[in-house]
């Protein structure tokens, strides 16, 4: 079975020079243990010594890797966790434990990997479902960790790449939250095309983030100075799609130019479409309804636990962009078609990853 490349790892000791740097060389095999033949590794700069699945999603865990891949995948594939338990012969416990592990995993390992990115456009949305009971069940105690739970994604329509996910209550600060990590990924100075809903906490979050701060002429009167004045900066262009209920009139969608209505047409004949739209994102909610059994409508695979809720969304996602192959991206080659997944339309890679790749994948300089 083959191991992880030493020069993809880095050492794990704070006051190395070498410390999160890999492709150093300064690494050698001390000794190999363990049924699957897990590497001991050196640091020939401060003798530090440490598992390679140190900062891993796998680190501290018994469960054998190729058995670990086997749950991951079925996760994956629409199945609970009592299913996944019954499938693959493990403890129901040892299911949510990897699950646990590989979802704060999966949410650190996109943190590191999605960056410096330059899309034509950008598309917002929220997915619903819902924790422990529904919203209207709901104790007022309980509505912070039960009830109505959103899945706040942005994606690349041009890649089909999820570049930020925020998951909990549909407010005003997670949709901040979600705009301000997309930006965040942006390469420097880079302004995609924006689309989204008609969801009123959108407009005031992309000024935030994406609007330019001047300092306020001073009005030589005591008191607090004013706050930064905040403007939309020139080149972005936003656009919504307005939703309401069908008439005989019309079809209940409107589409409003918010900013830069001849910027937003250019991106869009770049993109194939003919007016404003959130197909990529709507369209990947069916996708992740299909693949994440907890958003399932009518079932008794709800999440019981918000964590495990978030956990399994960070899941879904990083099986999304690096491992599954998207059948919109392929592209002609002499050898036949060329399939690639999100992260490689991207840029982010050159190839396929296998779920025990991302699993073995080290946060550097990071707690795994």
């Amino acid at each position: 079975m083959q191991r992880p490349d030493l020069a993809t790892l880095a050492c794990i000791n704070p006051d190395c020079q070498y410390v999160g740097r890999p492709g150093q060389g300064n690494l050698a095999i001390r000794k190999v243990y363990g049924k699957d033949h897990i590497r001991l590794l050196r640091c020939c700069g401060c003798q530090e010594e440490f598992s390679e699945r140190r900062n891993t999603a796998l680190f501290c865990t018994k469960v054998r890797e190729a058995k670990a891949e086997e749950i991951i995948d079925h996760l994956d594939e629409g199945c609970s966790v009592r299913a996944t338990s019954r499938l693959t012969k493990v403890a129901k416990a040892t299911v949510a434990r990897l699950l646990k592990t590989s979802g704060r995993h999966a949410q650190r390992f996109h943190d590191q990997e999605v960056d410096d990115l330059h899309p034509r456009a950008i598309q917002f949305d929220e997915q619903w479902s819902f924790v422990k009971k529904k919203q209207k069940n709901c104790r007022p105690e309980e509505t912070h960790q039960a009830g109505d739970f959103w899945d706040h994604t942005a994606i690349a329509p041009d890649s089909k790449l999820i570049v930020s996910l925020v998951v909990g209550k549909r407010t005003q600060e997670q949709t901040q939250a979600l705009v301000s990590d997309t930006q965040s990924r942006l390469r420097k100075g880079h302004l995609p095309a924006l689309f989204s809903d008609g969801y009123e906490g959108y407009e005031p979050a992309i000024l935030e983030a994406f609007g330019r701060r001047y300092t306020a002429p001073k009005t030589g009167l005591k008191g607090r100075p004013s706050l930064d004045i905040i403007r939309w900066p020139q080149g972005l262009a936003y656009g919504q799609v307005i939703k309401s209920a069908k008439d005989q009139l019309s079809d209940g969608i409107a589409l409003k130019v918010i900013r830069g209505k001849a910027q937003l047409q250019h991106v869009l004949s770049l993109l194939g479409y003919q007016k404003i739209n959130t197909s990529s994102v709507e369209r990947h909610n069916g996708t992740s309804r299909l693949r994440n059994q907890r958003k399932v409508r009518k079932t008794l695979a709800f999440s019981k636990s918000s964590l495990y809720h978030g956990w399994m969304s960070w899941l879904s996602v990083v099986q999304y962009n690096f491992c599954r192959a998207h059948g919109g991206l392929r592209i002609k080659a002499e050898s036949g078609m060329h399939h690639r997944t999100p992260a490689m339309a991207s840029g982010l890679t050159d190839r396929i990853w296998s779920t025990r790749d991302w699993l073995l994948s080290p946060i550097l300089g990071g707690q795994g």
